[in-house]
């Protein structure tokens, strides 16, 4: 199961985490799948271990967060402001931008068909519902990503427009 899945489920873990966590992660996902591996379904495998890696992946932020929290409170500006600079210059992108304004619960779901490739009762186990309810959810997250992507592209021809007008009336 690890020879065949491992690069799946890393390449699940690296969309979620910071890249230096990423190998850490994946093989906490692993190890949890050696632990409850009586639990593995016979087939369908690849849904199951997305299921222990989201519920991994989600353990492994809420701690960072905490961590970050507690460092935040009794450290200087240099700790926040050592951000990863590649999600600086991602942040300018409207993609990121409308990404980033959906819900966790929105992501996943996109995630799990886009990124994942999942069919949607595969994706639908993975996240422990039935395909009807993922189906609504994910027609839905993509309703929510089309409105936020059309919001960014008229957000960014108001702001050269504005630009425009700005460099006419400087002359």
């Amino acid at each position: 199961m690890y020879g065949e899945h491992h690069t799946a489920v890393y390449r699940y873990v690296r969309r979620r985490v910071a890249p230096e966590e990423a190998a850490d992660v994946t093989a906490e996902v692993f190890t949890t799948v050696w632990r409850r591996f009586g639990d593995r379904p016979r087939s369908a495998v690849l849904p199951w271990l997305y299921g222990v890696a989201r519920r991994t992946v989600a353990n492994h932020l809420r701690a960072r967060e905490s961590a970050l929290a507690a460092v935040r409170a009794g450290e200087s500006v240099a700790v926040v402001a050592a951000r990863d600079v590649g999600e600086q210059v991602a942040a300018r992108d409207a993609v990121q931008r409308a990404w980033s304004g959906l819900s966790p619960a929105d992501r996943e779901v996109l995630a799990l068909t886009g990124w994942e490739g999942l069919p949607v009762r595969d994706a639908a186990r993975a996240l422990g519902c039935s395909a009807a309810v993922f189906s609504m959810r994910l027609l839905r997250a993509r309703k929510r990503l089309r409105a936020a992507l059309d919001a960014s592209e008229d957000g960014s021809t108001r702001t050269k427009a504005a630009d425009t007008r700005k460099v006419g009336v400087a002359r």
